[in-house]
């Protein structure tokens, strides 16, 4: 089957474009044009075309449309109720700066290349969302359940407060987690592999046949990992914090 060329794709949106306004035929729309912005290479005033289209429906169908797409918009200060609840909405290189989105539910929704700066998203639900390219810095993201998140899942966190946070069973390879809180945070079954977790502050964690292969733990503090229960190699740790590895064993140290 041919690939089809520019004018059919730009003749197919049009057609698209004309149909009538129900609301099968808006999501069907929705579906179909961020198909076609992610996948398929498009004239750029075709996809401006797009763009342009799907935020007006976004305005003018608010209440039928189920399927938004966001893309390189700034979000500031915003602010959602609890409880709000958001399905498939999509953010391709967004920026959030300042937002309170607490207990807010992300349901099967995607951010692509998302940073967010300075916001609130604790107690947030995830189900299905997939976080692709995702920096939070200096943000609380408190009591999350990240193993409801779907794949893949490529986050990075810098000055956050992760506590109280679920990883159970989640792949975290080489994910950064420096210079946050993660306090009472579950990582039972986790790779967090090739990881960098310096300078962060473990109190009360718990590590149970965790993935720490290659592992950064310089000047991370307060961690308690028994050495026979979780998987080490390379791992890297900083003194004195280090002596706690030592905890679990029956020994005098002077």
């Amino acid at each position: 089957m041919r690939a089809l060329n520019t004018t059919e794709w730009e003749l197919l949106y049009r057609l698209l474009e004309h149909l009538n306004s129900s609301l099968v035929t808006i999501r069907l729309f929705g579906h179909f044009a961020i198909f076609l912005l992610r996948k398929i290479p498009i004239t750029q005033t075709l996809k401006n075309e797009i763009h342009s289209l799907l935020r007006s429906m976004n305005k003018f169908e608010s209440d039928l449309l189920d399927i938004i797409y966001f893309e390189d918009e700034i979000f500031s200060e915003s602010h959602l109720p609890p409880n709000t609840r958001l399905t498939e909405v999509e953010f391709h290189d967004c920026t959030f700066i300042n937002c309170k989105l607490f207990d807010v539910i992300f349901f099967n929704c995607r951010f692509e290349n998302c940073v967010f700066q300075n916001c609130d998203l604790s107690s947030i639900s995830i189900k299905h969302s997939v976080f692709d390219g995702v920096l939070f810095e200096e943000s609380k993201i408190i009591g999350v359940q990240w193993a409801d998140a779907g794949i893949p899942l490529d986050v990075k966190f810098r000055y956050c407060s992760l506590n109280y946070c679920s990883f159970i069973g989640v792949d975290l390879r080489s994910t950064e987690m420096t210079n946050c809180t993660i306090k009472g945070a579950d990582f039972s079954e986790t790779n967090l592999s090739k990881s960098n977790c310096q300078c962060s502050d473990f109190t009360g964690a718990r590590f149970v046949n965790t993935n720490l292969r290659f592992t950064d733990f310089s000047y991370a503090s307060n961690y308690s990992i028994h050495p026979d229960g979780n998987k080490l190699k390379k791992t890297i740790f900083s003194s004195p914090d280090v002596l706690s590895l030592l905890d679990v064993y029956d020994i005098v140290i002077k």
